[in-house]
């Protein structure tokens, strides 16, 4: 027989659901030999985006468009970084750029849930 749950127990399970929500999707992006692959990304709101520095210098992402949804992020060499698409962003084609190489670019395509 289990015993009752204590109440900092509890309040551990219910800050642990709360604090990551659901996520609909994972989609992968790698960074490497200045591009991201692949280089047309498509995501859903809900959706979490990972991008992965696979090189061995400094790479960085971000919409311009859209610096709300995705400001400059630095990333460094064999790390990641993970950003969810909000509920609220707008279905379209978004223009994803390093900011450390200026000719690695890329598109972020938002389509409707």
């Amino acid at each position: 027989m289990i015993g009752p749950m204590s109440a900092a127990s509890a309040i551990v399970i219910v800050l642990a659901i709360f604090a990551h929500p659901a996520v609909a999707a994972i989609v992968e992006v790698h960074l490497k030999d200045q591009s991201f692959n692949p280089k047309t990304v498509s995501a859903k709101p809900g959706d979490a985006i990972v991008f992965h520095n696979d090189d061995n210098v400094l790479h960085s992402v971000l919409l311009p468009a859209n610096a709300a949804l995705l400001a400059a992020h630095f990333i460094e060499p064999h790390k990641g970084y993970e950003v969810v698409i909000p509920s609220a962003t707008d279905p379209g084609d978004y223009e994803l750029v390093c900011t450390v190489h200026i000719n690695m670019k890329g598109t972020l395509q938002i389509v409707a849930q």
